[in-house]
């Protein structure tokens, strides 16, 4: 099976990443987006300001470092199709795909995924109007496995 991403496309800043940071990217965001991407059948990629985010790449810009695109946990992606397959996207990640918490911003084209433990392990839906703005809980999600 040919792997659809590599690593670097996960890696804002360009620098080196670990062997933790990058088994957490295959594992628990390459593998799962692979059957997404293959039943849309459209391109699907990490946007430009997603993926692993060193912890001083965020406090430099004035964040608190403990975003999940730390990855000090499972990590976190924000992933991005063209204009016209992005509610697709969604849809897929909404009903089947592992992430806890799945944010969608509309304004800005891209969907948030991460894993990070809300109420207890629940799915969880969230839409946000900017990436300044607070999320807005919109619904559970099924669980999937």
């Amino acid at each position: 099976m040919k792997i659809p991403f590599a690593i670097s496309e996960f890696c804002i800043t360009g620098a080196d990443i670990s062997i933790e940071v990058a088994d957490k990217i295959l594992k628990h965001h390459i593998t799962p987006m692979i059957p997404i991407r293959e039943r849309l059948g459209v391109p699907i990629w990490p946007s430009d300001n997603s993926g692993y985010r060193p912890q001083a790449h965020e406090l430099k810009r004035g964040r608190s470092g403990k975003s999940q695109h730390c990855f000090i946990d499972l990590g976190a992606v924000d992933w991005t199709t063209r204009k016209d397959n992005i509610q697709d996207l969604l849809k897929e990640l909404r009903e089947n795909s592992p992430y806890l918490r799945v944010t969608y911003y509309p304004n800005n084209g891209f969907i948030h995924c991460d894993y990070k433990d809300v109420a207890n392990g629940k799915r969880r839906y969230y839409e946000c109007k900017s990436p300044t703005s607070p999320w807005k809980f919109i619904e559970n999600l099924p669980n999937t496995k």
